[in-house]
């Protein structure tokens, strides 16, 4: 048994290897841009995906809180712990690979598509129904009221008043505001926290939460960041860091597609 897990340990090390050594041969490769090598390790990517709040919270909720949420489209986020850890280190090589007009990472010779089914598979989102305008503004809201005149409303202002109100509030309240949380600090999430106004909206008809496409709002979320820590990238910011928004979990994701694909 101990032999076979080495041997294991053995095979996924140099898979490893493998992958970092196609990344560094090919982006220096190009004689006319050697400095891109350099440059990955000079700019820092960061992000804002955490599970710290929502794991936090999930170790609180009762057996029929429990029972609620997994009735949502979401009811796997009760899953989630606080200790999931999401690497930055994928995020310098991942963006120097990314090819826009193909929506995909150049792996070896070819281009590896990163697409909604993608999305589908990795986090269990539909990639139908209506669309999410995310710069839509929302309308008069019961959720967003419940924050007063607070111009705007980040995920620690929802995290605090769930854990002042967890025991008052009835179950449809809570996973209004559980929802809301999960998929701010989680699926859809940036730099400051802020919750998009739109989706207060969404959350106050629960029944109807699933009617929407999920896994596009999130793709594009996340690929239009792509697409701009490209672009940075490709310009030589002078600045040492980019911040990538949304659901940069997905990226650990496809790493065992790119590595599947490495070698095939």
């Amino acid at each position: 048994m101990v032999a076979s897990v080495r041997e294991v340990n053995s095979m996924l090390t140099a898979r490893y290897d493998k992958f970092w050594n196609s990344i560094y041969s090919e982006i220096c490769y190009d004689k006319n841009d050697i400095t891109k090598f350099f440059l990955l390790f000079h700019i820092c990517f960061r992000h804002s995906c955490r599970t710290k709040l929502i794991g936090s919270l999930n170790k609180k909720l009762t057996d029929e809180q429990k029972s609620f949420i997994r009735g949502t489209p979401f009811g796997w986020m009760v899953e989630l712990k606080e200790s999931v850890k999401i690497s930055r280190n994928l995020l310098s090589p991942l963006i120097s690979r990314w090819v826009e007009r193909l929506g995909g990472f150049h792996m070896s010779t070819k281009v590896v598509g990163f697409t909604y089914l993608d999305v589908c598979l990795g986090l269990g989102l539909r990639v139908v129904g209506e669309n999410i305008n995310l710069n839509q503004e929302g309308l008069n809201s019961d959720s967003r009221n419940l924050f007063g005149a607070s111009k705007v409303v980040d995920i620690e202002m929802v995290y605090d008043y769930i854990l002042k109100h967890i025991k008052v509030l009835c179950l449809e309240d809570f996973g209004k505001l559980y929802l809301l949380l999960a998929i701010s600090e989680f699926l859809l999430p940036n730099r400051s926290g802020i919750v998009f106004s739109i989706l207060f909206n969404i959350v106050d008809d629960l029944g109807s939460i699933g009617k929407f496409n999920w896994g596009r709002v999130v793709y594009e979320f996340l690929v239009g960041s792509i697409c701009e820590a490209t672009l940075f990238l490709k310009e030589k910011q002078s600045t040492k860091h980019f911040h990538v928004v949304g659901c940069v979990y997905l990226l650990q994701v496809l790493y065992v597609k790119l590595i599947s694909n490495l070698f095939d």
